[in-house]
C-alpha cells in the first residue's frame, strides 16, 4: 500500500536509476547519461573558453572522468553540481594555458577596427553585431577566477552557494569576485559606448 517512490521527484528518480545502471555496467546506460548531459557540459565549457574545439575536448575529458569516478559520486550532492565541478576544473586548466594566446588575438582584433563618423543603416547593423561579439569577449578579458565566477553565476545561473561548491571558494569570495567581474564588464561597456560616439 505504501509507495515512497511516488513522492520522489521523477527527474531525480530517473537520474538515480540511470547512475545505478551505469555502475552495474548495463548496456547503453552510460551513453544515455552522456546524451542527457553533454549539451550542458558543452554550453558551460564553451562559455568559459569561447572555442568550439577546446570545448569539445573538455566535454570528452569530462565524461572520461565521470566514467572513472562515478562510483565515488556522493548522491547527496546535485549531479549537475558534481558535473560542473569536473567541467570547470578542466576548462579552468585549459583557460590558463590559452590566456596568452587569447590576449594576443583580442588585441589584434582591436587594432583592426577603425573608428568612423556617421554610419549608414547597414553599418549600424554591423556595429551592433560587433558589439554583441565584444560583449562576449569582455568576459574573456577577466582574470581566470573572476571569469569562472561570472560564467557560472551570471551565464549558467548557478546560485552563489553552488558556485562556491563548484570552485571550492567561500561564498564571500564568490560575491567579491562577481562584484569585480560585473564592475569590469560595466566599465568596458561604457568605454565601448564612448568609443561608439567617436571623438572630434
Amino acid at each position: 500500500m505504501n509507495r515512497p517512490q511516488q513522492t520522489a521527484d521523477p527527474a531525480t528518480h530517473h537520474l538515480s536509476e540511470l547512475i545505478g545502471q551505469c555502475l552495474r555496467n548495463e548496456g547503453g546506460a552510460f551513453r544515455r547519461l552522456v546524451e542527457e548531459y553533454q549539451r550542458y557540459v558543452f554550453s558551460l565549457a564553451f562559455r568559459v573558453l569561447h572555442d568550439e574545439d577546446d570545448a569539445r575536448d573538455v566535454v570528452q575529458e569530462t565524461f572520461v572522468r565521470v566514467w572513472k569516478h562515478l562510483h565515488a559520486y556522493d548522491r547527496q550532492m546535485r549531479f549537475t553540481t558534481w558535473l560542473y565541478t569536473i567541467t570547470v576544473n578542466l576548462a579552468y586548466d585549459q583557460l590558463k594555458s590559452n590566456t596568452r594566446k587569447r590576449r594576443w588575438i583580442l588585441s589584434s582584433e582591436s587594432v583592426e577596427s577603425p573608428n568612423s563618423g556617421g554610419a549608414t543603416e547597414e553599418e549600424k547593423n554591423i556595429v551592433n553585431r560587433d558589439l554583441a561579439t565584444k560583449i562576449k569577449e569582455l568576459a574573456g578579458n577577466l582574470p581566470p577566477k573572476q571569469r569562472m565566477v561570472f560564467v557560472l553565476r551570471d551565464l549558467q545561473d548557478l546560485t552563489v552557494d553552488e558556485v562556491a561548491k563548484v570552485l571550492s571558494m567561500s561564498t564571500s569570495a564568490v560575491k567579491t569576485n562577481l562584484c569585480y567581474a560585473r564592475r569590469f564588464i560595466r566599465a568596458q561597456m561604457q568605454q565601448l559606448d564612448g568609443m561608439k560616439g567617436g571623438r572630434p
